[in-house]
């Protein structure tokens, strides 16, 4: 496990900037660093861009951040080994999001891993870090109730957002993707909204306004002859849609609320306007006063993660002592064989080669769980019952032409 490491940042840890020029990079980036990486695993959301990554051997994290991090880009933060497995566990369990409890974060994050899958880029360890995580988010989930199921991000907003319109309200969701398909999910449960869908292509909004009972608008006629709204909720990745000439235009729009990143409206296009403009930085304000509201509950969260982490390494260092100990037994047999095969069948020998070995290995599994399974291949190696040599590591990510968006 001293071989994982993340590295990121996140709305709640770094703020708006740092996000969207972290989120702007991660879109086109470079490639790995050649020799560095053996495994990766890009999580990019409206609130964080992440990076887990499985070093080499002998590789140290600063050296892969300063290789693959542009000097331009703010620092961000970065963990290595069990600090890096109990940092995705807050982020899978949503414990490090802006809405803490959202149900969203998990998903994503499986799908972050399954599309590294596919591409060939995880190995050993992100496999056993992701699947970890992603367990111990679903016992939180069950036990603890952070929220109720479908909580995103807009549910932060949600409450500012009604509170300022007016009824009945006419409001349009631009961007029918997953951050826009749970708002609309969510205003559609209101019977004082008129709700317009709002997508660059018809069908997958048609189909969803079906569902919703909703109306559906192309988003290039919406913005050339826009029906008159009361709010606007905008969730795609197109940097300033929304601009002064739209809002003014727009003369009974009370509230936006701005899922993008990049920001979709523009901050100066409400100034001087009775509009509240509710962003990611207004969400954040949102999210830490309900954690204050929820501290009971984030504890006994808290407390679930750190449970399981000690299980889940607990079960890293017992797979890392699976070769060692094979090798062991290797040992006993050939040694009984050397001394005894004349004399006994080889099954007999292969039995007692196990049965030599079983307290030993019991004991290594012991040291490995207490002290880390490097010492226990420090106690075979001295004893001389250690592998014989490493094995090969994983081709690199970057081998392959593998990128990450």
């Amino acid at each position: 496990m001293k071989r994982l490491a993340l590295i990121g940042v996140s709305q709640r840890r770094g703020g708006t900037a740092a996000l969207q020029a972290w989120n702007a990079w991660a879109q086109t980036p470079p490639g790995w660093p050649g020799g560095l990486i053996t495994e990766a695993v890009p999580i990019a959301t409206c609130n964080r861009t992440d990076l887990v990554l499985a070093l080499a051997e002998g590789v140290q994290l600063e050296d892969v951040r300063a290789a693959l991090v542009p000097p331009h880009l703010p620092r961000g933060y970065a963990f290595a080994g069990e600090a890096a497995l109990e940092h995705l566990c807050r982020v899978a369990t949503s414990l490090d999001s802006l809405n803490p409890g959202e149900d969203q974060i998990m998903q994503q994050v499986r799908q972050a891993f399954e599309t590294a899958r596919q591409a060939g880029a995880v190995g050993p360890i992100t496999s056993f870090a992701f699947q970890s995580a992603l367990r111990i988010a679903k016992r939180v989930r069950r036990e603890v109730p952070l929220a109720p199921a479908n909580t995103s991000l807009f549910s932060l907003a949600r409450p500012e957002f009604e509170a300022r319109l007016p009824r009945p309200a006419r409001v349009a969701v631009l961007g029918i993707g997953e951050m826009g398909s749970l708002a609309a999910r969510s205003l559609a449960t209101n019977p004082g909204i008129e709700l317009w869908l709002v997508n660059r292509t018809g069908a997958r909004a048609e189909e969803l306004a079906r569902e919703l009972g909703a109306k559906v608008m192309l988003l290039d006629a919406f913005l050339e002859h826009p029906p008159a709204i009361t709010g606007l909720v905008t969730a795609t990745s197109v940097k300033h849609l929304i601009g002064r000439t739209f809002v003014k235009n727009q003369p009974e729009l009370r509230a936006i609320v701005d899922l993008g990143l990049p920001p979709n409206v523009e901050r100066t296009a409400v100034e001087g306007r009775p509009v509240a403009l509710i962003d990611l930085e207004w969400m954040q304000r949102l999210g830490e006063a309900r954690r204050q509201r929820l501290r009971a509950d984030l504890a006994r969260a808290e407390q679930i993660v750190a449970e399981e982490l000690d299980t889940t390494l607990s079960e890293w260092a017992e797979r890392e002592m699976g070769p060692a100990i094979a090798q062991m037994r290797e040992v006993y047999r050939r040694t009984l064989e050397e001394t005894v095969g004349e004399l006994v069948e080889p099954e007999l020998v292969q039995r007692l080669a196990h049965r030599f070995a079983h307290f030993p290995a019991r004991g290594l599994r012991g040291l490995a769980r207490k002290h880390g399974a490097e010492a226990a291949q420090v106690f075979l190696q001295e004893a001389g019952l250690g592998l014989e040599e490493k094995e090969p590591n994983r081709s690199n990510p970057a081998d392959s032409g593998d990128k990450h968006g």
